[in-house]
């Protein structure tokens, strides 16, 4: 027992966090599990009741559970290895990566259908969500950024960040006045789209990207989780509709935004996580913290 907390102190004691992480360590290992748990399911009986049978929907679902199984679970998997090693790469692609969960997994919870595994994607998104409260509120922002090089192009991801998000809000807010307006109704799967875009994605990824434009520290943190977020969900809507194009001839007009949004992402998110520097060690003075580079 004594062994355990003495290695836990010390890998805590490598990231630029105010308190250990182990819990959140174990909660994310607890999110894997049901997302490799969910995603087999999905797989193997998606079509037999599991799923709702909407041609519209369904494709999405079955490429989400083979996203989970060979991109999702893998990668948060290799970052709580990093994290263990002290790497702030590892610690922002972690957060990231559990935004992206809650986001993706919010479809199923939020949908007008009660799927049989309703309660363990409830699981998943409550547990994803306060996991990357904690997260936030644990890390040392300020730190974060004494991490990344100067040459790090945080005004490219910035800048990238602010726009998508107000180009994706101004589409959505045309499309809801234009049927507002028209007396019309929108397809079912906007209902769930609309509110976690305009009121928690887009947000994040604008404020995010102001932050980051301005060099603000917790810029340097939140900028991190929503480029990781903002890739990996574009792509994820690119396999998705491509999907349901093939399955059911359903498209989506907006497949472009997606694709730009995942590459333009992706890109930037690995430019971003160049900048950060030598791995450094955590060292406690009393109640202060000091950064000292191995380099």
């Amino acid at each position: 027992m004594l062994n355990n907390h003495v290695a836990s102190v010390q890998w805590t004691e490598r990231l630029p966090v105010m308190r250990s992480l182990t819990f959140p360590f174990v909660l994310s290992s607890i999110v894997a599990a049901l997302l490799l748990i969910s995603s087999i399911a999905g797989l193997l009986f998606g079509q037999r009741g599991l799923y709702e049978p909407n041609p519209a929907t369904l494709p999405s679902f079955l490429t989400q559970d083979v996203i989970t199984l060979v991109v999702v679970v893998p990668l948060l998997v290799i970052c709580l290895s990093l994290m263990r090693r002290g790497s702030v790469r590892g610690l922002l692609v972690w957060m990231g990566t559990l935004f992206y969960i809650a986001y993706a997994y919010s479809f199923a919870v939020l949908g007008t259908w009660l799927p049989p595994l309703f309660l363990v994607y409830v699981a998943i998104v409550s547990i994803s969500v306060y996991n990357l409260i904690f997260l936030l509120v644990s890390t040392d922002a300020e730190a974060v950024r004494t991490r990344f090089s100067d040459h790090t192009p945080v005004r490219w991801a910035g800048g990238f960040l602010m726009v998508m998000s107000l180009l994706l809000a101004t589409m959505w807010v045309a499309m809801i006045v234009g049927d507002i307006l028209a007396g019309t109704q929108p397809k079912s799967t906007l209902f769930v789209i609309w509110p976690l875009d305009l009121v928690i994605a887009l947000p994040a990824l604008f404020w995010g990207g102001l932050w980051l434009w301005r060099r603000q520290a917790l810029g340097y943190v939140v900028g991190g989780i929503v480029l990781m977020k903002a890739a990996a969900e574009g792509l994820a809507l690119v396999a998705q509709t491509v999907v349901t194009l093939f399955m059911s001839g359903i498209g989506d007009d907006i497949l472009p935004a997606y694709a730009v949004i995942g590459v333009g992402g992706l890109v930037l998110l690995g430019l971003y996580l160049r900048g950060v520097g030598p791995e450094h060690s955590t060292i406690r003075f009393g109640s202060k913290r000091s950064v000292v580079s191995h380099a």
